[in-house]
């Protein structure tokens, strides 16, 4: 007998693939994070950036098919939380939706934060506003965003591809021609030694990789918010999976040709990754550097579209996730509601937005952070929740490969097993040794985020069934359709 669904809590239908790719990449944000990430690890393996971004996407395409895999079987509205318990129970599937939840309110909020950023520097470099509020601007850009998250997702995908289609445009032409002109002898270096991004130095070891690799994942951050689409796209066992691998082979493919080309730009001596380090704006600098000011000033501005975008992606993933966690544990609360004009879980979508904006103004108003601090801080938060949401897909993939009916596809095991090795190692060295300042405390955070899912089972045990129940009824539809 399959469970009962309340015809106001299931999502509409009519996504389309384009739509699902748009999120996939939005989410990732890819000039955002080619302006802003590759200077960490660049901290720890100096040249050898590009390699830390193609060894990355080896790792992370190995957590994509994990995705893949759990999303053909279980295409769930809440992603991480169905496709876990599914495999391994309630508890480890509420554990995983909580911290997956937590890890895009942390990415919303460094959309937002971004544009503050970015948005600020650009007005200022303008002389349009010299002593520009980047707490203003990000307050403004939560108000853009609000309507744009409960608009039917057709819409809100075409939005993102025009945002993020014409950055990644512009970062890729502005990639191949710095490599051009680095190789006709016009960079910091008359001999570019084209290999050595790929070569580390002298004492970059194994643990200075694995720390750079943690960037490297922050990157690609954002690419599974598509399997969030499980209950809206067409076709959801042959879409999703295909948009999670082919998001994430194309944007390690663009990742590590644009650090290549910004390695190179700025110069692979220690000088030039020193430049490349102290840069508060890669693709800026880089574009001022070889074409003039005036591209400096367009690359910004793309930025903040890039951010706009990510932003946005994030709280429509976040929104399916609180949607799928409310409509489980409580059917009758206005989150598990659907919009009838917009077929959106319109309630949960307002509720992300909103705890973003307080997330950015607790950060900047009562710990005292600068712009630059909420950026940072809300990164390194949801990128160790989103570690442990993969380790936790990772094991459930091995879980379903292990079923008595999976006898002929346990050779698969070495996949999620590979993954499980490096994330496992990547989560162990961004925590020990502990890091200087609010970096020490972060993990605790994350850690004491992680606990209330458990405690909450323990207080209330009729939520293991509840949920238990409602993935049930997600997969029973889904097999229907």
């Amino acid at each position: 007998m399959k469970p009962p669904v309340d015809p106001s809590a299931i999502l509409f239908k009519g996504v389309g693939t384009w739509d699902a790719i748009a999120i996939a990449v939005a989410g990732m944000a890819p000039t955002m994070a080619m302006n802003l990430n590759p200077q960490e690890p660049a901290d720890h393996v100096g040249r050898a950036v590009p390699l830390v971004f193609a060894l990355s996407t080896a790792v992370v395409l190995l957590v994509a098919w994990c995705f893949a895999r759990l999303a053909r079987e279980h295409p769930n509205a809440g992603s991480a939380y169905g496709f876990v318990a599914a495999i391994l129970g309630a508890r480890a599937g509420l554990l995983a939706g909580w911290t997956l939840l937590g890890t895009y309110l942390c990415f919303a909020t460094v959309g937002l934060a971004a544009v503050g950023l970015f948005g600020g520097n650009l007005l200022q470099r303008l002389d349009l506003w010299r002593d520009a509020s980047s707490f203003g601007l990000t307050v403004s850009a939560a108000l853009l965003v609000a309507p744009l998250c409960i608009i039917p997702t057709r819409r809100a995908g075409l939005v993102l591809l025009v945002l993020e289609g014409i950055a990644v445009i512009a970062m890729l032409l502005l990639a191949c021609a710095v490599l051009l002109l680095v190789v006709q002898g016009h960079g910091p270096q008359c001999d570019p030694p084209l290999l050595e991004v790929f070569i580390p130095a002298s004492g970059v070891g194994p643990a200075s990789i694995a720390l750079g690799l943690s960037f490297g994942f922050l990157s690609f951050a954002g690419f599974e918010q598509a399997a969030t689409l499980g209950e809206e796209v067409e076709r959801p066992t042959f879409t999703i999976p295909r948009v999670l691998v082919g998001t994430v082979l194309g944007a390690g493919i663009v990742f590590t040709l644009v650090t290549a080309a910004e390695i190179l730009g700025f110069g692979t001596d220690p000088a030039g990754v020193a430049r490349l380090g102290r840069s508060t704006s890669l693709l800026a600098d880089l574009s001022a550097r070889y074409f003039g000011g005036w591209s400096a000033d367009l690359f910004d501005a793309l930025a903040v579209c890039s951010a706009v975008g990510g932003g946005l992606a994030a709280m429509v993933a976040a929104s399916r996730i609180l949607f799928a966690l409310g409509r489980d544990m409580v059917p009758s609360s206005p989150i598990a509601r659907v919009s009838e004009a917009s077929g959106t879980p319109r309630n949960a979508a307002l509720c992300v937005v909103l705890a973003a904006l307080i997330a950015y103004a607790a950060m900047r108003l009562v710990f005292d952070a600068t712009g630059s601090d909420a950026f940072f801080w809300g990164s390194t938060l949801g990128a160790l929740a989103l570690l442990i949401v993969y380790l936790l897909v990772v094991v459930s993939a091995a879980g379903a490969l292990l079923a008595p009916s999976r006898r002929g596809t346990r050779w698969l095991l070495f996949i999620p097993t590979l993954a499980a090795l490096a994330l496992g190692y990547t989560i162990w060295v961004n925590i020990y040794p502990p890091q200087e300042g609010a970096y020490r405390v972060i993990p605790w955070i994350v850690l004491a985020w992680c606990c209330l899912p458990v405690i909450a089972t323990l207080v209330s045990p009729g939520l293991v069934k509840l949920i238990a129940s409602g993935v049930l009824a997600a997969d029973s539809r889904a097999k229907q359709e």
